[in-house]
């Protein structure tokens, strides 16, 4: 199952609809209330095939039944929880980053504080064992902590020949970087 992209709305709106808190999830699911609250706040997504997901869809039907709440079933559960974007997409942007930051050295630490994630979460996005919930959000994200790192000629210039472009000063370089990262090699 690939992920929706509005995966913590969706959860959110199921808890709102069974009229229960994260708490009552946490409890039913057996998962803590801090992944519980990542989950709604869109700071982490379960694996699509993992336990974690497993948990959180028995978790919802338990109470659904307990609650005798209509149209969530697990079918339905796993429809909203679904997702339409494609793991290959973001495999080509897992990739150019990769790329881009080896070639331009960039230190991961700084990166996953301008980005508000935690270092080791951004280390599984660059494995490819974890992707970020919001993608969109991630390399937007990306594209303007290098912008803000091309104040400095010597980066700007090495970012400039790797994306192939031209040094410019009216140039939009988070756009460009971001566009960089979408396309496939």
């Amino acid at each position: 199952m690939h992920y929706n992209n509005n995966f913590g709305n969706n959860l959110c709106g199921i808890l709102d609809r069974l009229g229960c808190s994260r708490k009552d999830l946490a409890d039913a699911s057996g998962l803590s209330r801090a992944s519980i609250s990542r989950y709604c706040n869109s700071q982490r997504l379960p694996r699509s095939e993992g336990r974690s997901l497993e948990q959180l869809i028995t978790g919802i039907v338990t109470l659904a039944d307990k609650l005798q709440a209509d149209g969530l079933d697990r079918a339905a559960v796993e429809d909203l929880l679904r997702v339409t974007d494609k793991k290959d997409d973001f495999e080509i942007i897992r990739n150019n980053f990769n790329s881009l930051t080896e070639e331009l050295d960039v230190n991961y630490h700084k990166l996953a504080g301008y980005l508000n994630y935690d270092p080791s979460f951004l280390s599984r996005i660059r494995s490819g064992s974890r992707r970020p919930f919001d993608v969109e959000h991630f390399v937007n994200g990306v594209g303007e902590y290098a912008a803000e790192r091309s104040a400095n000629p010597q980066f700007r210039k090495k970012l400039c020949a790797m994306l192939g472009i031209r040094q410019n000063k009216n140039l939009d370089i988070s756009s460009e970087i971001s566009a960089w990262l979408r396309q496939k090699r």
